[in-house]
């Protein structure tokens, strides 16, 4: 059989990159395994919070959310740190739509003042004209971190499932269980942790 001179030079172009691909493999390994290290070498007190909660009441497609990138070990929120560290952190960005998140910002701002004295219990931004809100930084920032294995899509519906949930269970009718959660966690962190939490929580 007789086999073409630019077959040849194909499968010879493809044996040398061979080592170019494997060594960009363990780059990416090693550049994950480092920024896990980091995170875990820095704790939060967000990271001493369960890992799971429950989600039955959420709407099936922010449920399948969940499940796929923040309880799937080494995978989307699981990558560097547990689901601990966005389940339990003080952030909270309204969901809806982008044009009355003001409104509603504003509207708690008047009718339950204590959310906004408390910022490390209650950090509430939402979108505006000047920027994104907190959760939607967060996630660009964890995308932009070496080793990160979230996509475009996959962080829009880790932002939009953040949004949910924050609403969800931080305000309204369950605002004093997430307050009580939340400032138990940070009572135990400043016993557990007084260096780290003085960095955290006092300096700021």
């Amino acid at each position: 059989m007789k086999v073409s001179p630019k077959f040849i030079i194909m499968s010879i172009v493809s044996i040398m990159a061979l080592p170019l691909l494997a060594a960009d493999t363990d780059t990416a390994g090693a550049t994950y395994e480092a920024q896990k290290a980091t995170a875990l070498a820095n704790p939060y007190a967000n990271d001493y919070g369960p890992t799971s909660i429950d989600v039955s009441s959420y709407p099936q497609e922010i449920q399948e959310t969940y499940q796929k990138y923040l309880q799937t070990p080494n995978f989307g929120c699981q990558r560097c740190h547990t689901a601990a560290r966005p389940l339990n952190s003080q952030f909270v960005e309204p969901s809806g739509p982008k044009e009355g998140e003001a409104a509603k910002v504003a509207e708690w701002k008047a009718s339950h003042p204590e959310w906004f004295k408390e910022k490390f219990v209650w950090q509430i931004e939402g979108r505006s004209a000047s920027g994104p809100g907190v959760w939607e930084r967060y996630v660009k920032k964890m995308m932009a971190k070496p080793g990160c294995n979230i996509s475009p899509a996959d962080g829009k519906k880790i932002w939009e499932f953040l949004r949910y949930d924050s609403t969800y269970r931080k305000t309204g009718a369950n605002a004093d269980k997430w307050a009580e959660h939340r400032r138990k966690l940070l009572a135990d962190f400043k016993v557990s942790h007084p260096a780290r939490y003085r960095e955290l929580y006092e300096t700021q």
